[in-house]
């Protein structure tokens, strides 16, 4: 056998495998760090969309779901239990028995920071105002930025319909209710605007 063929690696060909080898190991590493997080990103996303879905269904529902009931307002006229606001909605509708006791509810819907919240207490419907529809709150929605809520309809008996910031102390429900999200800075999802249809009528006094 060869004195070539006996001498085995140098050490500048030791060092050249070693190096190549490190390489090979931190791209194996870069790649699955990279996939990692792409798998992070998609489930976020799942998680994300599948939030977004449950709660647009349940605003559909419960505004579709608004009840038309009448009660007195500060100055003895009767109106219909609905308080719609830029920045907030208020009105009655029926909730599911699951997870709470089923029934007739005063719910509230507004922004707490960055959340949407849901108040809701069982009523019977006689007692006027939401003030007490506190009784349980909970956040149905995290990191949505900015809430507007707006109300097409006609005020007046002659009025056309158009779309307005307040819905307060009015004869009938708005034709539609819209909730816009935006001006937010946050990393969240992007939530669309919804338009719900008030589907129930005025109930028999």
């Amino acid at each position: 056998m060869s004195s070539a063929a006996q001498r085995g690696f140098t050490l500048i060909e030791l060092l050249v495998g070693l190096t190549l080898l490190g390489l090979v190991v931190v791209a194996l590493g870069g790649g699955l760090r990279i996939g990692l997080t792409g798998a992070d990103r998609v489930t976020t996303r799942a998680a994300d969309l599948d939030q977004l879905r449950g709660v647009h269904a349940f605003l559909r529902e419960r505004i579709a779901a608004a009840r038309p009931i009448r009660w007195p307002d500060d100055r003895g006229r009767s109106v219909i239990a609905f308080d719609g606001r830029a920045d907030r909605l208020a009105f009655v509708t029926d909730m599911p028995a699951y997870p709470d006791v089923g029934g007739l509810y005063k719910l509230v819907i507004e922004r707490a920071g960055a959340d949407l919240v849901l108040a809701r207490a069982l009523t019977e419907g006689r007692v006027p105002g939401f003030d007490g529809a506190s009784s349980v709150r909970d956040v149905i929605a995290r990191d949505v930025g900015v809430v507007r809520f707006s109300y097409f309809g006609s005020v007046g008996a002659r009025g056309e319909p158009i779309w307005h910031d307040t819905w307060t102390a009015a004869q009938s429900l708005p034709d539609l209710v819209r909730i816009e999200f935006g001006d937010r800075q946050s990393k969240g999802p992007v939530w669309p605007t919804i338009v719900i249809a008030p589907r129930l009528g005025e109930q028999p006094r």
